[in-house]
């Protein structure tokens, strides 16, 4: 039996990148998955190619209304929704003196106000459903940037912490009110996407900021998107039924050695 049989997710930024190995991940574990995100050719090239589990639904997801049509979609197409995975976001490094409030409000509108209102409309879902079943699983993603922020994360620490504030409020709230959600955030390290590729393309010597970005994990290397969707399955599969308001490390011992100066920047 695979870990997600009979389970309905809606994943947000799915359309590449950490978001697309979760939909991979998901619907090689028996999921169906709503693939949701704001560059809709590659939604909608990653649903076909996911095959008929999977669909997509144009998402932002800082608009209440595009919240409300997905979850709506994911009950209409499939008849309830049992995970949710915010995983869109967003990151332009900057220092405090370099950072605009326009960066401030983009980052805060992603990863803050996105995941309260997913939190808030899955859960809707999740807590009353036709059948009378509720329950589901929520999977935030954050970062090691919301625990340990490097200087030129002004805006993207802030926002990932806020996001873990979001997490860990949501689960306490989904606790004592009987609805048997669970709210748990993951926290990659440096992690092989088309993010990262663009400051690797950027940089005047590719090759050795990638041994930089390596070289500040303990396992001296840099994650692989699947090493997160398969953290990201297990918090949000049976298997973690007892895990709520958790924040859960994959980052190659970053968080577990001391912070040299100036490493982060």
């Amino acid at each position: 039996m695979q870990r997600l049989d009979g389970k309905v997710a809606l994943v947000t930024g799915a359309a590449q990148g950490i978001g697309a190995g979760i939909a991979r991940c998901f619907i090689r574990e028996g999921a169906k998955v709503l693939v949701t995100d704001i560059n809709h050719a590659a939604g909608e090239k990653l649903a076909d190619e996911l095959g008929p589990n999977a669909a997509y639904q144009p998402l932002d997801v800082g608009d209440d209304a595009q919240w409300r049509a997905a979850t709506a979609a994911a009950e209409q197409r499939w008849g309830r929704l049992d995970i949710l995975v915010n995983n869109a976001g967003i990151s332009f490094p900057a220092h405090i003196e370099a950072a605009t409030l326009e960066d401030w409000d983009r980052h805060m509108r992603v990863h803050g106000v996105g995941t309260f209102l997913g939190c808030k409309h899955a859960i809707a879902s999740m807590k009353a459903r036709e059948d009378g079943t509720r329950g589901g699983a929520i999977v935030n993603i954050s970062s090691v940037e919301s625990i340990r922020p490097g200087p030129l994360f002004v805006a993207y620490g802030a926002a990932k912490a806020a996001q873990d504030a979001v997490t860990k409020t949501v689960a306490l709230h989904c606790g004592e009110q009987g609805y048997d959600i669970r709210v748990n955030s993951v926290h990659p390290a440096a992690t092989r996407t088309p993010n990262l590729q663009q400051y690797l393309d950027a940089s005047e010597d590719g090759a050795r900021l990638e041994k930089i970005y390596a070289g500040m994990q303990p396992l001296n290397r840099i994650a692989d998107v699947d090493e997160i969707a398969a953290t990201v399955a297990f918090l949000a599969s049976n298997e973690a039924s007892f895990m709520t308001g958790h924040q859960m490390y994959v980052d190659g011992g970053v968080l577990a050695k001391p912070y040299p100066a100036g490493e982060g920047a």
